[in-house]
């Protein structure tokens, strides 16, 4: 578990810009591991891409540093009881479409 890769490019619909998804899986690390390794990739993030997290629980304090931050995110449940949170600074991303395609969600 904790692991980061970056997943295929998907288009910017407003821009036509390719979007990279990095993604983060924190899913069983202990308190602060999931918080610091996902707070140190978002200071990667950028108009071109964006961060798929995938937790097992909801994490709260991230996403209050994130909106502090000027993060835009939506975060989905699955049927495990999992959440996948996309992260961006990219305005014109429709970030629910693309956990949507991401599935299980």
């Amino acid at each position: 578990m904790g692991a980061t890769s970056p997943s295929t490019c998907r288009k910017d619909e407003n821009t036509l810009k390719d979007i990279e998804i990095l993604k983060l899986d924190v899913r069983g690390l202990n308190h602060p591991e999931p918080l610091e390794r996902s707070v140190q990739l978002m200071k990667q993030l950028h108009d071109t891409n964006c961060m798929h997290l995938h937790i097992h629980r909801y994490p709260q304090p991230l996403l209050m540093i994130a909106k502090r931050h000027g993060f835009r995110f939506e975060a989905l449940e699955n049927s495990k009881g999992e959440w996948h949170i996309l992260f961006t600074k990219n305005q014109n991303l429709d970030l629910k479409a693309i956990l949507q395609e991401l599935g299980d969600v």
